[in-house]
C-alpha cells in the first residue's frame, strides 16, 4: 500500500461529485472511486455524453448533472472510475478492484457516497425475463438510449414510478397500465406536511405535470392495486392484479417495478457502523452527526446512502461533510466552516419542505404478510418464502440465523435483493418489527472479486492488523 490521500470519496453522484470538488478546490488530496465507467452515479448516469434529445427528455433536473461533473473535472480531484471498492476499514483503508487487479489506498477520512437503491420487493414471477426495476430501465436509456418496445406495465409506488411513466409516454412507448398500490383516498397523515409542501409550489407543479401527462395519454392508471404478479413460460407476456376488488390481467413484455428507494449501506452495515431503522419508511440508515460523520471519527456519511432526501439534497451533503474534514484537516476554522456552511444548510431545509409530503404519500405498506409462500425469494441461492417461514415456526427468530439455516441472503449479492423483505417476513411471522429480527451480516468482500487478485495484493506491514472476523457481529 503505498498510496495515501488525505480524502477518498466513495461514489460519484450528486454527492460525490460535491465532496469531492470542495476539498480539492481548497488543496487537500482526493482520490474518488466510483463502479462506473463515468462520473454521475445513477441520478446523473452518462450525463457528460448525452445527446441533446436525451438531455431535453429528461430534463433539467438531469442536465444539473452536467455543471457537477465539469466542476469535479476542474476541482483537481483525482479520478478512478471502474473501480469496484469491496473493502473499507475505519482506520481509512480501502480495497477496491480495478483492471483485474486489487489494490488498498489509505486515507486521513474516508466519504461513503454510494447512494440509494430502489427497494427490491419479491413478487410472484419477478425472476421471469421482462421483469425489471423501473430504475434499471431508466439507466438503459441514459446509459444506451435504449428504448423498451412494450406493451409495459409500471406497478409500486413512488415519484419515480411516475416519472418513469412520463418518460416512457415522451419516447412512445406503448404502456398497457399503471398500476399504484398507494392508497386511493390520501390519508389524513398527509394534511400537516402538505403545509410546508405548498411553499416549493414548482416541486408540486412538476408532480401535477407527470399526472397530467398520463391522464393525457389515456394510459390507464389504477391506485390501490394489491396482489401483483407476472405471468408467462420463459418470459413475462401478462401481468396481473387486483383492481377495484376484482383481478385485471394487462399484457406486457416488460414490467418495471418500483417501490421507492432505500440507502445503499451495504459499506456502513460492513464497516459496523452504528445504524438506526427509519420506521415509516422502513429502511436502514447509518447514524450521524450534522456534518455526516459516523460513529467512526473518520468516516463520513453523504447522499441518499445517509437517509433519503433526494439528489440536490445529497449535493448539499457532499458540500457539508466536506467542509468539517477540511476543518479537521486544519485548512479551515470552525466559524469559517460555519460561514460556509449556512447558505448551504439554508438551501438544503428549503430543498426538504416537499419531504414530508413524499414520505407520508408513499409510506411503504409492504410488511411480511404481503409475500406470498411460492415466491422466489433469495435469487442467488433459490429461497422461497415458505422456507423461511417454515424455519421461523420451528423456532428461528432472527434473520442471520435464518441465513445460516436457508442459505438466504448468502449469495453473491450478500442479501442485497432480499434482505429488507427477508427481515419483514420475519418480523410479520414472530409479531416483532423488522428492526428486532436485526440485518444480515455483510462481509468483505462487498462485491464479487477473484481470489487470485486478492491474494496477488499488495499489503504492506501496517495495514496488516490482527483480522476481527467478529466485528460484523458487533453492535
Amino acid at each position: 500500500m503505498s498510496r495515501y490521500y488525505d480524502v477518498i470519496v466513495v461514489g460519484t453522484g450528486p454527492a460525490g461529485l460535491a465532496a469531492g470538488s470542495s476539498l480539492a478546490e481548497m488543496g487537500i488530496r482526493v482520490l474518488t472511486l466510483d463502479e462506473q465507467h463515468r462520473v454521475g452515479g445513477q441520478i446523473y448516469r452518462k450525463v457528460e455524453t448525452a445527446s441533446d434529445s436525451t438531455l431535453r427528455i429528461m430534463g433539467e433536473d438531469y442536465s444539473r448533472g452536467l455543471n457537477l461533473a465539469e466542476r469535479f473535472h476542474n476541482s483537481g480531484a483525482e479520478y478512478e472510475g471502474g473501480a469496484t471498492v469491496w473493502n473499507v476499514e475505519s482506520d481509512g483503508r480501502v480495497a477496491y478492484s480495478r483492471n483485474g487487479k486489487s489494490q488498498e489506498v489509505q486515507a486521513g477520512y474516508v466519504i461513503i457516497a454510494t447512494g440509494a437503491m430502489e427497494r427490491p420487493v419479491p413478487l410472484p414471477g419477478w425472476t421471469l425475463p421482462g421483469v425489471m426495476g423501473a430504475g434499471a430501465a431508466n439507466n438503459l436509456a441514459k446509459e444506451a438510449n435504449l428504448i423498451p418496445a412494450g406493451p409495459a406495465v409500471l406497478a409500486g409506488s413512488g415519484p419515480l414510478l411516475l416519472l418513469e411513466a412520463s418518460l416512457l409516454i415522451k419516447k412512445g412507448v406503448r404502456i398497457s397500465a399503471i398500476l399504484e398500490t398507494t392508497a386511493k383516498t390520501p390519508s389524513v397523515k398527509l394534511l400537516p406536511p402538505v403545509v410546508s409542501a405548498l411553499r416549493r409550489a414548482d416541486f408540486l407543479f412538476k408532480g401535477l405535470q407527470m399526472l397530467r401527462d398520463i391522464r393525457k395519454a389515456g394510459i390507464p392508471h389504477y391506485k390501490g392495486v394489491t396482489e401483483i404478479c407476472a405471468l408467462g413460460e420463459d418470459r413475462v407476456d401478462s401481468v396481473e392484479a387486483t383492481v377495484n376488488g376484482s383481478k385485471k390481467a394487462f399484457p406486457a413484455n416488460l414490467l418495471l417495478l418500483h417501490f421507492g428507494v432505500i440507502p445503499n449501506v451495504h459499506i456502513f452495515r460492513l464497516l459496523g457502523c452504528a445504524m438506526q431503522w427509519n420506521s415509516e419508511q422502513r429502511y436502514w440508515y447509518p447514524i450521524c452527526d450534522r456534518w455526516g460523520r459516523t460513529n467512526f471519527e473518520r468516516i463520513f456519511a453523504a447522499g441518499d446512502g445517509a437517509g433519503v432526501r433526494g439528489a440536490l439534497a445529497a449535493e448539499y451533503r457532499g458540500e457539508i461533510a466536506g467542509l468539517e474534514i477540511a476543518r479537521c484537516l486544519g485548512l479551515l476554522p470552525a466559524y469559517e466552516r460555519d460561514a460556509l456552511a449556512a447558505p448551504i444548510l439554508t438551501a438544503m431545509n428549503r430543498d426538504a419542505l416537499p419531504r414530508p409530503f413524499i414520505d407520508a404519500m408513499y409510506a411503504p405498506e409492504i410488511k411480511g404478510k404481503y409475500f406470498k409462500d411460492e415466491t422466489v425469494l433469495c435469487r442467488c441461492e433459490n429461497i422461497k418464502v415458505a422456507d423461511v417461514r417454515k424455519v421461523v415456526k420451528e423456532g428461528v427468530r432472527e434473520v442471520n440465523e435464518v441465513k445460516i439455516i436457508t442459505r438466504c441472503g448468502m449469495g453473491p449479492c450478500q442479501g442485497r435483493m432480499c434482505g429488507p423483505a427477508l427481515a419483514e417476513i420475519v418480523a410479520a411471522e414472530v409479531d416483532a418489527s423488522p428492526e428486532q429480527v436485526g440485518m444480515l451480516t455483510v462481509r468483505p468482500p462487498l462485491k464479487l472479486v477473484p481470489l487470485g487478485e486478492i491474494a496477488e495484493m499488495e499489503i504492506e506491514n501496517a495495514s496488516q492488523g490482527q483480522a476481527d472476523i467478529f466485528k460484523n457481529m458487533k453492535k
